[in-house]
């Protein structure tokens, strides 16, 4: 079924707070300004911020929004975005599904990408994102659990071959 991303998905754009509010302490809340601590599906965090702007949820998908455009991880905890990064809550609840549904859809996104030196998508081009997917949660879920095993499964050997360089 074909929908356009605002359709299904709840999108906050990251809005960042005054650095005055930031710290490496881990005091108040996670903070992410751009995708530099993305992991494999996971962010870590190195900066924090006692004055939330605009949140994320543990479950949401995080995508890079400004250069470079695209990058996408799944928040582990409760962050706040900062205005290089957008989460997005599908309405289902799906989020595993989701995760999945942008990777495939993100040269779609990329097209709409604009900036001179730094590319850049905005809210309207993230809503207006056209995606066609399954009807059925349960075909989504399942769609999602074979995707994560191999997620899993990449993730394990590359640590496996770390440790083995190391």
């Amino acid at each position: 079924m074909k929908y356009k991303l605002e359709d299904i998905v709840e999108v906050t754009m990251g809005q960042s707070p005054k650095s005055q509010y930031y710290n490496t302490e881990g005091k108040g809340t996670p903070f992410l300004q751009g995708n530099r601590t993305f992991g494999f599906k996971r962010p870590t965090f190195d900066t924090y911020t006692t004055l939330v702007t605009k949140e994320a949820k543990a479950g949401d998908v995080i995508m890079s929004v400004r250069a470079p455009v695209g990058d996408l991880n799944i928040t582990p905890v409760d962050m706040c975005l900062g205005r290089g990064v957008c989460s997005l809550r599908m309405k289902n609840g799906n989020q595993e599904f989701l995760y999945y549904m942008m990777k495939y859809y993100m040269p779609q996104l990329l097209n709409k990408e604009s900036g001179t030196v730094f590319g850049s998508v905005n809210r309207n081009d993230v809503n207006g994102l056209e995606v066609d997917i399954p009807e059925d949660v349960e075909n989504q879920k399942k769609i999602a659990r074979y995707l994560t095993m191999l997620d899993d499964k990449i993730e394990l050997n590359t640590e496996i071959n770390n440790n083995l360089a190391a």
